[in-house]
């Protein structure tokens, strides 16, 4: 396999390549927190959901998607197209303490502990 690639995508878009814990911690926040004088809760469905990814060139590819409702769901799929999905997704419901907690696991490469967390529902 060549190197792995991490891809951190905000929820008003603009992909980072190699986020840092910064950067994951601000995106996770953005999401939580951020209050616009004058939407409502579902002005923000629109762009209402971050994702990292993590993978290689040939495949597999593993995607956390975290939305402003703290609901994450994480995906596994045989290569950047989306096209093969190796696994159903799987959701639960998660804090944003603990949303940060599974974007540091992907972000340091471990989505076999990604796994195991999303099977306990922990």
């Amino acid at each position: 396999m060549t190197d792995s690639w991490l891809i951190l995508s905000k929820r008003y878009g603009g992909d980072r390549r190699s986020p840092t814990a910064n950067e994951l911690s601000s995106a996770v926040h953005e999401l939580f927190h951020e209050s616009i004088p004058g939407m409502m809760e579902s002005d923000y469905e629109e762009h209402g959901s971050a994702s990292l990814r993590y993978g290689w060139d040939q495949g597999p590819m593993y995607v956390l998607d975290i939305s402003r409702n703290g609901t994450v769901t994480f995906e596994q799929w045989a290569d950047q197209d989306y096209e093969q999905e190796l696994s159903p997704g799987q959701s639960m419901r998660v804090s944003e303490q603990r949303a940060l907690e599974l974007l540091s696991l992907l972000a340091s490469g471990q989505p076999d502990q990604l796994r195991t967390e999303f099977k306990t529902g922990a």
